[in-house]
């Protein structure tokens, strides 16, 4: 059997203090009665549930995180073979993560609202949109103008589902029933790995419409995945209806002034990251490199992801406060920034790629658990889609600054320097603002 009786109750009791707010938390007593047939039978669904919601949820962020590497990461070298210069590129992101910073908190407050469409079915509906546009843009001649709107559609319509998604695993969570988020995004960061790695010789050998093939497979697959996706109980209907109900965005912000301060300083720390994942294959030409060489350094940040997450758990044990992680993580923004500026070769961008274990894969997680800490039920998909769109609003102002850097005299040097010390301020700032200090957890019996 996978966990002991007494086991059993550690792992649920210590699962929900990780991750639940002390007001919605099922607190479990450390003495434990007999261990007769029932308990026995609660056990093994406890155990069968975890597993098959972490496999199945697994396959979700999979599809999801490869989003990543098909409209984003391999964004700049598509619109290059399309004609478009990088001052061109950076403005098509720009606008791109614009236009989703408004759909975002829109899809997320409607989906807070809805009682008809499920996230399930929500986000099946974008990724077939996003499947047509998709295909728009594989036989679309190579002319600027429609390709940047056709372009500006896609991200626009897959950026609002990642928190649909992260909002998916949520709803177990909150319900009592036990997921592990941070190994199955981990999972999806390894998959995005290898299809960076994948892709890098595809493009190569193919040429760049193997990123809108790629996309319509991807998209075909979430839809099936997320389909099957089991839908939460809620079993915490009670704490639920004394709450009011979700809240407009205009009253949400209102109400959660450091919060919504703390999404801006990330955006702020965030800048070196989108002006090195936006602009990776400038940065690797730059010190002589080509884009399978690209692949295999955006593939070698994708790896290191996968233990950090499968890792953070335990992490998130021994400090407790997912406030501190995230500017622990914080730091180590600037310090591969720093890195990926001075590296004269691929072998120190490849250095630099490995210290996205103690960025992105630690500061992800640690902002879903913030999220759901210090925002109440009722609005923690809009609050999960506000963090989200820290990361947009750092790519929108990150495109086209970097895309005019790059285009400068500067170049890559200017841009990079200016990563530096854009997200040393983001760091100082989040470090000022969040004074968020977890409660004591309840009931968490020891080893």
């Amino acid at each position: 059997m996978l966990f002991s009786r007494k086991a059993s109750v550690i792992v649920v009791n210590r699962y929900n203090s990780q991750i639940l707010p002390d007001s919605s938390r099922p607190v479990l007593s450390k003495r434990v009665a007999p261990f007769d047939a029932k308990s026995r039978s609660s056990l093994k669904n406890f155990e069968s549930n975890f597993r098959r919601l972490t496999v199945s949820y697994s396959l979700v962020q999979i599809v999801f995180t490869m989003g990543y590497c098909t409209i984003y990461v391999l964004a700049g070298i598509f619109l290059l073979s399309r004609g478009f210069s990088n001052s061109q590129v950076g403005v098509t992101i720009t606008i791109a993560n614009a236009v989703s910073l408004l759909s975002q908190p829109v899809v997320a407050a409607a989906a807070d609202r809805s009682k008809k469409l499920s996230l399930q079915s929500i986000t099946a509906l974008m990724l077939l949109a996003e499947i047509l546009i998709a295909l728009a843009l594989l036989f679309l001649p190579p002319v600027v103008l429609p390709t940047s709107i056709l372009f500006i559609l896609l991200v626009s319509l897959f950026i609002p589902q990642v928190s649909l998604v992260t909002s998916m695993s949520i709803e177990h969570i909150n319900s009592g029933v036990p997921l592990n988020y941070s190994l199955a995004r981990g999972i999806g960061s390894f998959a995005f790995a290898i299809l960076s790695l994948l892709m890098g010789f595809l493009i190569e050998t193919f040429g760049t419409g193997t990123v809108m093939i790629a996309d319509i497979v991807r998209c075909l697959l979430g839809i099936l995945l997320v389909l099957t996706f089991p839908r939460a109980k809620s079993k915490l209907s009670t704490s639920r209806n004394v709450e009011s109900a979700a809240s407009g965005l205009f009253e949400f912000a209102v109400k959660n002034k450091r919060f919504i301060a703390v999404v801006i300083s990330s955006a702020i720390l965030f800048m070196s990251h989108s002006f090195i994942n936006t602009f990776t294959i400038q940065i690797v030409r730059h010190i002589g490199g080509d884009s399978s060489e690209m692949g295999v350094a955006i593939a070698v940040a994708g790896f290191v992801e996968l233990p950090a997450m499968a890792l953070f758990p335990l992490i998130y044990k021994k400090i407790r406060n997912p406030g501190t992680i995230m500017k622990l993580s914080g730091t180590f923004f600037v310090i591969k920034a720093a890195i990926t500026l001075a590296a004269p070769n691929m072998l120190w961008i490849n250095v630099a790629q490995c210290l996205q274990f103690f960025t992105y894969a630690m500061f992800l997680p640690a902002s879903v658990y913030y999220v759901n800490h210090v925002v109440r039920e009722a609005d923690k998909v809009k609050g999960q889609a506000l963090m989200g769109m820290s990361w947009g609003i750092s790519g929108m102002l990150g495109g086209v600054l970097g895309g005019f850097m790059l285009d400068a005299s500067g170049g890559v040097n200017l841009m990079l320097t200016m990563g530096v010390v854009i997200s040393t301020a983001g760091l100082l700032l989040l470090t000022f603002i969040d004074n968020y200090r977890l409660k004591p957890a309840r009931d968490i019996e020891e080893d």
